[in-house]
């Protein structure tokens, strides 16, 4: 056998995959995690499948105004453009050729803002404002 192994992934995912540690992954596991999660549209994104789910509303929970999926979450929402206007100025795009990937100090400014916005973080950590209402049951 000669040359380089072939590393399969999927359709969807538009990452390239490396042998060696993704430059994010200095941040810290927690984060790197849902970095890891979000792109490959496995997270706790609205808009990313759910196991636990078979009918998920995939509306931003913080803007009611589109689906929450990796781009909105963290790029466009309106809900959430006060700490990008403080963290992610210089950060012009999530796709897997832009330089956010392989730039320390636009991998920091992400990091920064995931962990301030708790983007991606699971429900029961995030402030109740964020958290969907409780299901009533009706009395016996």
């Amino acid at each position: 056998m000669t040359g380089s192994p072939t590393i399969l992934r999927p359709q969807y995912y538009k990452y390239p995959p490396s042998l060696s540690p993704h430059p994010f992954m200095g941040l810290g596991k927690f984060v790197a995690g849902r970095i890891h999660q979000m792109r490959s549209e496995k997270s706790y994104l609205a808009a990313h499948p759910s196991w636990s789910d078979e009918d998920p509303d995939p509306t931003c929970p913080r803007c009611e105004i589109g689906p929450e999926s990796f781009q909105h979450a963290i790029l466009t929402c309106p809900a959430r453009q006060r700490a990008r206007d403080l963290l992610l100025k210089d950060v012009p795009s999530l796709a897997h050729d832009a330089t956010t990937w392989s730039d320390p100090l636009l991998i920091r400014a992400l990091g920064e803002y995931i962990t301030d916005t708790k983007t991606g973080f699971p429900p029961d950590m995030l402030p109740d404002r964020y958290s969907p209402p409780p299901a009533h049951s009706s009395p016996d």
